[in-house]
């Protein structure tokens, strides 16, 4: 009776409704509280409702009441992977490989976790020693396609699905690769397929509305995207989307509806505010463009002072920048950001170089400030609503030559960023809000925020900024940071 309780729940567990096996296996632990089976149902009801830390905390216990079944920790290494505690989950499948070496599957899991933790050549290693597996080899073409080898990695997908034809999310990455190489008809008509399969997949009406958008067709993207985009529940990144190409295709309006929609039911994500804005723009609402704006109740400046083991300011901006001069991650113009004729590093928020990592401390005592400052007032505006509880912080330095620029863009869904300049010479070259992109037609009215050496420019994440062209013969440095809110914010990634 007991066993046919159990399948009972497991059954339920991976249905379409995964809520209605919780009590069932809730009688089933409180018969026999260490069983493995009824842990790891337990740990998969938690896992598919969005219960993470609840999902770990039960495979933990099946691994300690069954630790010779692989199967239970490649359950907890799934669990932590989607917790992102990647480190432990890669020591929960590495146990797994321990008790089943070899296993194709594991190897799979063990790759897709190795890409979540941006560690994509180390992925592609271990996928390989997977063989023809169809989940390997779609994960094989994502670290591929992160690497910027999309030529490869639809030949992966390919070969995956010959294995596992028709599987949907291997069609759509197979999708996003054939666009990334220019083989737009291809893209559409896969994408198609899966269309008229799953009429109202969010992933795929997305897709098609990006090639489409890539086209020149705004009418005709906004049109693929609609169907699949529900108000009463919508789907956060199609929303965006739509609401972006709306405005290309002249119905700006449309767009403020949309995200004002979002706004309502995802208010922690800044993103729509900031296309919002561009929309406003586009219709000549000035007067609610600078009310969403608040410049002069969001934009601030802080002067710094000299942080200890450092002579005098002129000294510790001085070693700022030989130390981002030297640092072996700065890239020019790269690949999928808006800086011109200039370099820009990786992620320097744990950088151990004395000037920089006394940078990062006062970046983040300045952030902690102003978050306890704007934590303070009423939430009468949507930015103040969507303030954080539990964030992080992450950094990056750009060195621009004379006539470079880093063009309109926005840092959301982080949700305030800054600016600090450890030199600053002559009025141009300026620090500039409110400039749109030309992806969403240009335009915009600058509102200038003046540099200067040891200064800070505090701001939105939401706002278009950008930097306006300089001439003369010496670099302008600058360093950029983000408050990123937990779960959703994003940190500073070279490709």
């Amino acid at each position: 009776m007991w066993g046919e309780k159990l399948a009972e729940a497991a059954v339920a567990a991976q249905g379409p409704d995964p809520e209605k096996a919780r009590p069932l296996v809730q009688r089933l632990l409180a018969d026999r509280p260490g069983d493995a089976d009824a842990l790891t149902v337990s740990g998969i009801i938690a896992q598919r409702t969005g219960r993470l830390d609840e999902a770990v905390t039960a495979f933990r216990q099946a691994c300690a009441a069954d630790p010779g079944n692989a199967g239970r920790h490649q359950n907890l290494g799934v669990a932590l992977k989607n917790a992102g505690a990647f480190e432990d989950a890669l020591k929960a499948f590495a146990t797994a490989l321990d008790l089943r070496p070899g296993h194709p599957a594991t190897l799979a899991n063990l790759g897709a976790c190795l890409i979540a933790a941006d560690r994509h050549e180390e992925a592609l290693a271990t996928l390989t020693a997977a063989g023809d597996n169809a989940d390997a080899l779609t994960n094989t073409g994502v670290a591929l396609a992160r690497l910027g080898r999309h030529g490869e990695a639809v030949a992966a997908y390919h070969r995956s699905l010959a294995m596992s034809p028709g599987h949907p999310d291997t069609a759509l990455n197979l999708v996003d690769a054939l666009s990334a190489t220019g083989q737009f008809e291809a893209a559409d008509r896969l994408v198609g397929q899966v269309l008229r399969a799953q009429p109202r997949n969010p992933r795929a009406a997305n897709q098609l509305g990006l090639i489409r958008e890539k086209q020149g067709d705004f009418a005709g993207a906004a049109a693929a995207i609609r169907p699949a985009f529900d108000p009463a529940a919508p789907n956060h990144a199609l929303g965006v989307n739509l609401a972006r190409i709306l405005i290309r295709a002249g119905a700006a309006r449309d767009a403020v509806a949309i995200c004002d929609r979002l706004i309502a039911t995802q208010p922690s994500v800044t993103t729509p505010l900031a296309i919002k804005l561009a929309a406003l723009e586009k219709l000549g609402m000035a007067a609610e463009r600078d009310r969403l704006m608040a410049i002069d109740r969001f934009v601030t400046a802080h002067d710094i002072a000299a942080p200890p083991g450092f002579a005098d300011l002129a000294h510790f901006n001085v070693a700022l920048v030989h130390e981002l001069r030297t640092h072996p991650s700065l890239t020019f113009e790269p690949e999928g950001l808006v800086t011109r004729q200039g370099r820009q590093s990786d992620d320097l928020a744990t950088a151990d170089s004395p000037a920089i990592a006394a940078l990062g401390r006062i970046v983040r005592d300045t952030l902690a400030s102003e978050h306890a400052r704007l934590s303070a007032q009423a939430a009468d505006h949507p930015f103040l609503r969507a303030i954080p509880d539990t964030w992080s912080m992450t950094m990056w330095g750009t060195i621009l030559q004379p006539g470079g620029q880093v063009g309109a863009h926005i840092h959301a869904p982080n949700w305030l960023s800054g600016v600090y300049y450890p030199a600053f010479e002559g009025d141009d070259g300026a620090f500039a809000i409110g400039m749109l992109p030309a992806e969403l037609g240009g335009g915009g009215q600058p509102v200038v925020r003046q540099p200067r050496a040891g200064r800070m420019i505090l701001f939105p994440s939401y706002l278009w900024h950008a930097t306006l062209p300089f001439a003369g013969t010496a670099d302008r440095i600058s360093f950029a940071f983000d408050l990123m809110p937990a779960g959703i914010g994003r940190p500073h990634r070279l490709r």
